[in-house]
């Protein structure tokens, strides 16, 4: 059995041999291949019993990165595993054993390579092994030297962002004065090449800029990359850095404008949906500037856009359901024995068009589980207009939107057959008049006569064959009815004026979460949300109609919202004592 100071020059040995590869990918490959040639490669590292094979596995294991901390940059050491119960692989850098550590500290006196030694170096530092002080200066010209042994690219860059860190944090002058030299050399270089690599010039920028009085010259750096580097996205971190860097008022407004200036550039370069989101961009710049004039003008070209500029393809499918089946549903209506029963089963006997609550949950989690790919990309909802109006910001705000949009082709499959059957309710029992109508609805102790003729016009409207100004002139009534539900409950919703913001009721979303913390039947308040006002998805047709985004009403869409009104009429109601009536 060899000597544990032989077995030490062996693994230094292996190190310095690793170094010599192109990369530090290739080197971290290269160095494993050799520590674990004759072993399975299924056994884990923490079950070698090598010591020295072991502490150097773990040591090259650790991810090391600069992060930032507030304003400030730090160097950052992490296991390269998190389990979710805590455990990590390998261990805590403050829970690694004493002897592990003594490994580590030998291997220093044997390795190199500065690639093996700025990493061991580091690890002594972090762990506060002996002299701190002394690790951490070794580590910052590790680093520096490292960095010199690679072209010019993102382990370099890495290295001397990383060593830059470690020689701060130690307050050694000297090694970061080096390396902030080192880094602006490698800037310049980057600048003078033909192949583009922003990549690889913004790193390196970050680093210097990270220093907390940069050194002079960066500004003149950023202009000379703006011209270089046409890419949109590069320009707008590169214009991002001199916002941050300059505090004239002036200076600072003009490159705003720059900046939105970017995008409508890329936009006028553009088509269809990049198009829109370059406008998009434009517009979310000029919002953060703050500036009014820049905000109208972008703004201005977002609303400039047309659907027909998008590009958008649109898929059609339908379903064929024949005359036996359709007759079943309509059945009960058919047997109701009169109009007024008729209208209440409208939502007794077909409940909710967005389904069962439960049924669409469990189906959203059976899709996401089936089709992982499509819940991995992110999606944006756009408005009738063609423009963006949500795109979610959470994992709750994606399970949200997946979930609107099960509900929303729940109803568009059920919409034709609830228009088939308020329809079949006037070819069976006629078409009531207005003051039966009127009289109907009156019997409701929260429907004052105003509100009863309005609702029976609507029905009549519908009735009649104007299916769009039944649909317009219903969707505020819902409203209304949710309002006098949430006043008679006590619930004080009304805001008086605040400054120039007159006095108003809560939005229809917040006074339906009122109902349904009083009982309200989960999978209806799901579908009067999703119907009139989900930001997440669904139909949201209230404001769509409002803000002249919905061309044509057809009668589907009225008869949904008019079983919504009559369903909602019915909390408050006696509907199957008015129906014996």
């Amino acid at each position: 059995m060899m000597s544990r100071d032989v077995q030490i020059e062996s693994v230094a040995s292996v190190i310095d041999q690793a170094a010599e590869a192109s990369s530090m990918f290739e080197a971290v490959r290269a160095l494993r291949t050799s520590l674990l040639s004759g072993t399975p490669s299924d056994v884990p590292v923490d079950e070698i019993t090598d010591l020295p094979t072991k502490a150097t596995l773990w040591a090259f294991e650790y991810k090391i990165s600069v992060e930032r901390d507030h304003n400030r940059q730090r160097a950052v050491v992490e296991p390269r595993f998190r389990g979710t119960s805590g455990e990590t692989d390998p261990p805590e850098i403050t829970a690694v054993a004493e002897e592990v550590v003594e490994v580590w500290h030998a291997l220093t006196s044997k390795v190199s390579a500065p690639w093996g030694l700025a990493r061991l170096r580091h690890l002594l530092f972090e762990r506060r092994f002996g002299r701190v002080h002394e690790h951490a200066i070794a580590a910052a010209e590790s680093y520096l030297a490292a960095a010199k042994n690679w072209e010019v690219g993102l382990d370099r860059a890495k290295f001397l962002g990383i060593g830059l860190r470690v020689a701060r944090s130690v307050n050694a002058k000297g090694q970061a004065d080096q390396i902030v030299n080192q880094l602006l050399d490698d800037a310049r270089q980057e600048l003078t090449e033909d192949d583009l690599r922003p990549g690889v010039f913004m790193r390196v920028m970050e680093s210097i800029l990270a220093e907390r009085n940069p050194p002079g010259g960066v500004d003149d750096l950023l202009e000379d990359a703006f011209a270089k580097y046409a890419d949109p996205f590069i320009r707008d971190s590169i214009l991002r850095l001199q916002i941050a860097r300059t505090s004239d008022g002036e200076v600072k407004k003009a490159l705003w404008g720059k900046l939105v200036e970017v995008w409508n550039a890329a936009a006028n370069n553009s088509q269809g949906l990049v198009r829109a989101t370059h406008l998009k961009k434009a517009l979310e710049c000029a919002e953060t500037s703050q500036e009014r004039e820049l905000v109208e003008r972008a703004a201005a070209n977002l609303q400039g856009l047309r659907k027909e500029d998008l590009g958008l393809a649109t898929f059609t499918a339908s379903t064929v359901i024949d005359d036996a089946e359709i007759e079943r549903l309509l059945a009960p209506i058919s047997g109701a024995g009169n109009w007024q029963h008729a209208l209440v089963g409208l939502y007794q006997f077909y409940g909710p068009a967005t389904g069962d609550l439960a049924q669409n949950r469990a189906r959203v989690d059976q899709y996401a589980r089936e089709f992982v790919l499509s819940g991995l990309l992110s999606k944006e909802l756009l408005g009738g207009d063609g423009l963006p109006r949500y795109r979610p910001q959470s994992d709750e705000d994606r399970d949200a939107m997946a979930l609107a949009e099960q509900e929303s082709y729940n109803v568009q499959i059920f919409a034709p057959i609830l228009a088939m059957a308020l329809s079949r309710v006037a070819d069976t029992y006629g078409i009531p008049s207005e003051g039966e109508l009127a009289e109907f609805f009156a019997q409701a102790p929260l429907t004052d006569e105003d509100l009863a003729q309005a609702l029976a016009r609507s029905f009549i409207r519908y009735w009649v064959g104007d299916a769009e100004g039944a649909a317009f002139t219903i969707i505020p009534r819902i409203e209304t009815i949710v309002r006098n539900l949430v006043v008679a409950m006590d619930r004080g919703v009304y805001r008086l004026q605040r400054d120039q913001k007159p006095g108003q009721y809560p939005g229809l979303g917040y006074m339906l979460d009122i109902l349904k913390s009083h009982g309200m039947d989960e999978s209806w308040h799901r579908c009067v949300l999703t119907v009139c006002a989900n930001p997440a998805g669904g139909w949201n047709i209230r404001n769509e109609i409002a803000h002249g985004f919905v061309a044509n009403l057809g009668m589907p869409v009225a008869a949904i919202v008019l079983q919504l009104a009559i369903y909602l009429w019915s909390l408050n109601g006696s509907p199957d004592t008015a129906a014996d009536d």
